[in-house]
């Protein structure tokens, strides 16, 4: 039996996507624990960008990688903390709106939700960067993604 390349890159692609674990509408209906503020990185599904999932570091540890479909859930004392996207030294982004390194004030019960978008390049390896957004965009987007297990003591 022979196989068509396409379908074999096709299916390695779509292994590293978030297709199972709880969803969002389920996990992120209680907030932080007590004493906490809760950071939630999530990223859609962009199927040209599915081979491109760097790992997410908070303050300077790999809590997990950027999967499609997925997100991942922190809940973190509050203060000063930074979230940045471990891309490749060689990407590059052309029509970049959000920046590979945030830094987060994050108050004692609080949600922030951190868009994780793929970024194109023209010549090189494409990028993930983060955007902040708002507490109910963050919410209704991450209703129907996979929650990924991280490294980060999540709730």
């Amino acid at each position: 039996m022979r196989f068509h390349p396409a379908i074999i890159v096709v299916a390695a692609l779509l292994g590293g996507c978030a297709s199972s674990g709880p969803l969002g509408s389920e996990t992120l209906a209680a907030g932080a624990r007590p004493g906490t503020a809760r950071v939630v990185i999530y990223r859609s599904n962009m199927p040209i960008a599915l081979a491109i999932q760097p790992d997410y570091v908070i303050d300077g540890k790999v809590i997990a990688g950027s999967q499609p479909n997925g997100f991942v859930v922190c809940d973190l004392p509050p203060g000063r903390h930074e979230v940045a996207v471990a891309n490749s030294a060689i990407s590059e982004d052309m029509f970049g709106t959000g920046s590979e390194r945030v830094i987060l004030q994050l108050r004692a019960g609080s949600t922030t939700y951190l868009y994780a978008e793929p970024q194109w390049a023209l010549v090189s390896i494409p990028k993930v960067t983060l955007k902040a957004v708002g507490e109910s965009q963050g919410r209704a987007d991450t209703a129907s993604l996979h929650r990924i297990n991280g490294a980060c003591g999540a709730a």
